[in-house]
């Protein structure tokens, strides 16, 4: 780690209170020469650093610049933060991820940018990703992942972690999430399998938020916690029963569209969600029929 993002860790450690230079210096093993040019350069680049003469050096509570040191501040295992990348600017995400799951055996390591060129949602469609969104994929693998369902475990802890900031959050099926009927976030969830056994490797969660947070940093690291930590953030709780009671257009007819070879489109009323993440809807000659993929489009 450079002596800038050692700087930025200790001040991220502390945001908002006064650290003296010789007090980071002594920290992190460096002069205090070190740490002024430090911080000059974390300036230059757009932190907001107040520097007061006897008192030091305070990172403002209102700088937001998604960073591995600023999530790693509200990470539950700080050493998670040693599988963070971040970028300006990347094509994909997911992108990526895929391809460092393949080359790697990962878990729990998270790509980041803070735009994407060629972000991607459901039915290959593009996902718009302007600067000053959260664009960011997960990798975990299969033997850490306790949810049996990911799409819905997935649209839970998100919406949870988002919700600690507005209390109106649905979920539109299978995991957009949505304030005050607007889509404020899309989930795409991946799997990646040996081509020998058959048997996953790898899953990727990525996620796209499109909506304005007060500490972009924080909200990503309460996501990375209750995915890694499901056993702790989820103890003895029904994540199906959640996941329902904020499900968008229940017992509603609504039209799905099913991606295959060729796509179909069909009505259907939404009934409820099984315990295997399915969702279970009656059609309209009264049959049920349980989907674990499709789309909502009415």
């Amino acid at each position: 780690m450079s002596t800038k993002d050692r700087v930025l860790k200790a001040l991220e450690e502390k945001k908002g209170s006064y650290i003296s230079g010789e007090e980071l210096a002594k920290a992190i093993g460096v002069s205090r020469n070190s740490v002024w040019k430090a911080v000059r350069e974390l300036k230059e680049v757009g932190y907001k650093i107040d520097s007061v003469t006897n008192r030091g050096y305070s990172l403002s509570k209102t700088s937001d610049i998604i960073s591995a040191q600023g999530i790693a501040a509200y990470l539950y295992n700080k050493e998670d933060a040693s599988n963070i990348e971040v970028y300006d600017e990347i094509p994909s995400t997911s992108l990526l991820a895929k391809e460092e799951a393949v080359m790697y055996n990962l878990n729990k390591h998270v790509i980041i940018a803070k735009t994407q060129t060629q972000g991607r949602g459901h039915g290959r469609k593009s996902f718009d990703s302007p600067e000053g969104g959260i664009y960011f994929s997960v990798i975990i693998s299969p033997k850490n992942l306790e949810q049996k369902n990911l799409p819905v475990f997935a649209a839970v802890a998100v919406s949870d972690a988002i919700g600690k900031y507005k209390s109106d959050i649905h979920i539109k099926w299978i995991n957009n999430i949505y304030l005050n009927e607007k889509k404020i976030c899309g989930i795409l969830t991946e799997s990646i399998s040996d081509m020998e056994t058959g048997e996953i490797s790898s899953y990727i969660i990525g996620i796209g938020i499109n909506y304005k947070v007060e500490n972009k940093n924080e909200l990503i690291a309460d996501i990375l916690n209750r995915l890694f930590y499901a056993d702790v953030y989820y103890p003895d709780k029904n994540i199906v029963a959640i996941y329902q009671d904020r499900l968008l257009n229940l017992n509603e007819r609504v039209r799905f569209l099913l991606r295959g070879e060729k796509e179909t489109e069909f009505f259907a009323t939404i009934l409820y969600v099984d315990e295997d993440g399915r969702l279970v809807v009656s059609m309209d000659d009264g049959t049920k029929r349980y989907l674990k993929k499709g789309e909502i489009i009415d």
